[in-house]
């Protein structure tokens, strides 16, 4: 996976991690730079300019953080608690048609929209309970409002898995200046921008994503039982932050595949029989995938135990069980997968920017810059259709792309056949695969003008 797609065997005088992520101070300042200073001033710009909840489902978010603050468990069928009816009555949700009890009122939760149901209570915790100390910092030390000191969480999020991007970039070889573009076409892309300025298990996808990354760099790089544990309790986690992060797993397991019959081509002269290279696959992409699936399938059993509520008759759903459903449904809406940096709805104003004020022409200007980032996301993935000899950063893109789709449908069946409902599949589910398909764009580029003009296109989307 690193240099020539073959694993490097531990040598004499070679340098260390930190040595190998850092090796001079511009790396320092290049990494600090692009994956604290402008992620951090984007987001906090972004949750300034946006005091009103998200539409997509800050509430119930923000719901389930409270709950485990409390020391309770969430439960689907359970109603939102009366602090987050006071933010939907006070604050307000950025919906320009949307009605709700006045401020003050104490109104029960069956007069809020679909009756007030913490329809959230779905997703499994780990990202709930990790943003309750951080949650606790902002607020009770720091001294910013509930809402928002929750909210600031997801400049920790995205910080530390641009950090976790960085110095898996470095461990594969990528230098320094590709790494630092690599981490700002993440942090300036509107869809990473927008999920981290509100309370929702997205803030951490591009965590997730990067620290399957790292583990299995690392793990290449020096395999081992040490190595083989370290990809499945990152499998577990990742997947425990949410469900759609399997998808990098799932990538990343395949790409291991894939890599060690090409080593065995390579070395051999010919492929090894499947049983051989099955042994050679469970102790870094097996046992990758096995941490995954083991989240998966532990917290779909125990969600389903604790619901008090049939998932199919969630009042919450009704809109998404209006008209036909079916397959062709399920086929046409996985396509934005493909779009993880930009396909999403957004009601949130999306200029990040601190120097263009929105208007038309701003917002006109967004529109080119996603639509350019969305064909960097394909260009990245398939640069391996274009070259004869394709490395690991080729078929990295390609396992990305193509888990991307065949992801999206796997989820789209699965919400279909749980809660009876348009799955209204969109590019933000594909977030944690993020930091894969931009390591496969970069480490493909090819020529000193190509990684000036992504980082000029960079900086024109930060203005």
């Amino acid at each position: 996976m690193l240099g020539t797609g073959k694993r490097s065997n531990a040598a004499h005088g070679r340098p260390g991690l930190w040595r190998m992520c850092f090796p001079t101070r511009f790396a320092v300042l290049l990494c600090v730079f692009t994956c604290v200073l402008a992620p951090s001033a984007l987001i906090l710009i972004h949750i300034k300019e946006n005091p009103k909840l998200s539409p997509i489902d800050e509430a119930a978010h923000y719901d389930y953080v409270v709950r485990i603050a409390n020391g309770e468990f969430p439960r689907l069928g359970q109603r939102l608690l009366p602090p987050t009816l006071q933010a939907l009555s006070c604050i307000g949700t950025a919906l320009y048609d949307q009605t709700v009890p006045p401020c003050g009122s104490h109104a029960p939760a069956s007069s809020y929209t679909s009756g007030g149901y913490s329809y959230e209570a779905q997703q499994p915790p780990t990202y709930y309970a990790l943003t309750v100390p951080i949650r606790w910092m902002a607020i009770h030390v720091a001294g910013f409002a509930d809402l928002t000191g929750t909210r600031l969480a997801g400049v920790i999020w995205l910080d530390v898995g641009l950090l976790l991007l960085w110095m898996a970039c470095r461990i594969a070889l990528i230098d320094p200046v590709r790494c630092g573009a690599a981490a700002l076409l993440i942090a300036t892309a509107p869809l990473v921008i927008y999920s981290g300025s509100y309370v929702t298990n997205d803030a951490a996808s591009i965590l997730a994503g990067s620290l399957v990354l790292f583990a299995a760099a690392l793990a290449w790089k020096n395999p081992g039982r040490s190595s083989t544990v370290l990809l499945l309790c990152t499998g577990l986690f990742v997947a425990s932050i949410k469900l759609t992060n399997a998808l990098p797993v799932a990538a990343i397991s395949i790409l291991f595949a894939i890599l060690l019959m090409k080593d065995r081509a390579d070395d051999q002269g010919g492929l090894k029989s499947i049983p051989k290279i099955v042994r050679s696959w469970l102790p870094n992409g097996g046992a990758l995938l096995i941490g995954g699936l083991i989240s998966v399938v532990a917290w779909a059993a125990i969600e389903r135990k604790l619901s008090i509520i049939n998932p199919k008759q969630l009042p919450t759903l009704n809109v998404l069980r209006q008209g036909q459903l079916g397959l062709t449904t399920i086929l046409r809406e996985s396509v934005s997968m493909w779009t993880p940096l930009t396909g999403s709805y957004d009601a949130f104003r999306s200029n990040a920017s601190a120097i263009v004020p929105e208007s038309s022409e701003s917002q006109n200007i967004q529109l080119v810059t996603a639509t350019v980032l969305a064909y960097l996301v394909v260009a990245g993935s398939l640069s391996g259709m274009f070259v004869r000899i394709r490395k690991w950063y080729h078929w990295l893109g390609f396992t990305s792309f193509a888990t991307l789709y065949l992801g999206g449908l796997v989820l789209g069946i699965s919400i279909w056949a749980s809660y009876n409902a348009d799955p209204g599949i969109s590019g933000r589910y594909g977030l944690a695969m993020v930091p894969l398909i931009i390591v496969s764009l970069v480490a493909a580029a090819r020529g000193r003008f190509v990684v000036l003009g992504l980082w000029a296109w960079v900086f024109c989307h930060l203005a």
